[in-house]
C-alpha cells in the first residue's frame, strides 16, 4: 500500500480524527445510501469489509447482517472493537494476510476508499481476494475518488491531495475489478459530499473462481 502520510496527513493515523474528518465531511449520510443504494445486503447474510476502518459502515446495516472487517491500522481496528464489539468480528491485517482470518463465504464484499491506496498489483490481490471470498451470487462493492468529465478545478486539487497516490478514473477501476469478475456496473459520483469531490461505485458481480 502507498500513501501520503506525512504534514496534516499524519494526524488521520489516529482513529478519533479520521471518524472526526469523515463526519464532518458529510461521510455518514452517503454511508447511508451506499448501502441502501449500491450494497443492499440480503437479510441475513454476510459482509466483508475490507480496508474496514473504524467499521463506519456498520452503523447503516440492518441488525441482522453479519459483519466482518480487516483493516492494515492497528488502531483502527481498536476502535471499531472498543465502539461495536461482538456485534461484529474485526481483525487487523493486510489484504495478502486475510485470507487465513476466515473460510466463510459472504453475499457482499465492500472496499469504501481503499483502491485508490493500491498499486495495480496490489488492487488485483483485493479483487481476487473478495471474488474468492464471495458467494456465487454475491457482489464486491467499491468506493472511490475518481477524475471524471465532472472533475472541476477544486475538486481536482482535492483529489491531487489526497493520501491515496492512486486516484485514477472510473474505467480504469473498473478494468481492474473486471479481472476478478463477469458482470461490472459503474456509477459516477459529484455532490455527495459537502465538499467539492468526484468519485465512483463500482458494483461487481459474478466472481470468477481460480482453479486450486
Amino acid at each position: 500500500m502507498s500513501q501520503r502520510t506525512t504534514g496534516l496527513r499524519a494526524v488521520l493515523s489516529s482513529a478519533a480524527v479520521y471518524q472526526g474528518v469523515q463526519d464532518l465531511l458529510g461521510a455518514r449520510g452517503f454511508q447511508r445510501r451506499f448501502v441502501r443504494e449500491f450494497v443492499r445486503p440480503p437479510a441475513g447474510s454476510q459482509l466483508l469489509d475490507i480496508g474496514c476502518g473504524t467499521a463506519a459502515l456498520l452503523e447503516h446495516l440492518p441488525d441482522d447482517v453479519g459483519y466482518h472487517g480487516f483493516d492494515l491500522s492497528e488502531r483502527y481496528i481498536t476502535a471499531a472493537r472498543q465502539r461495536w464489539g461482538a456485534r461484529g468480528q474485526f481483525w487487523a491485517a493486510s489484504v495478502a494476510d486475510a485470507p487465513r482470518l476466515t473460510g466463510a463465504r459472504f453475499a457482499r464484499a465492500t472496499a469504501v476508499g481503499v483502491l485508490h491506496h493500491l498499486d495495480d498489483t496490489e488492487a488485483r490481490g483485493l479483487v481476487a481476494l473478495a471474488a474468492a471470498a464471495l458467494t456465487d451470487d454475491g457482489a464486491l462493492v467499491t468506493y472511490d475518488p475518481a477524475h471524471t468529465p465532472a472533475t472541476g478545478r477544486a475538486a481536482r486539487f482535492l483529489l491531487d491531495r489526497d493520501r491515496g497516490q492512486h486516484v485514477r478514473t472510473p474505467d480504469a477501476y473498473a478494468a481492474l475489478v473486471g479481472v476478478g469478475f463477469g458482470s461490472i456496473e459503474v456509477v459516477p459520483l459529484v455532490g455527495h459530499l459537502r465538499i467539492p469531490y468526484t468519485a465512483c461505485v463500482i458494483i461487481a458481480r459474478g466472481p470468477k473462481r481460480v482453479a486450486s
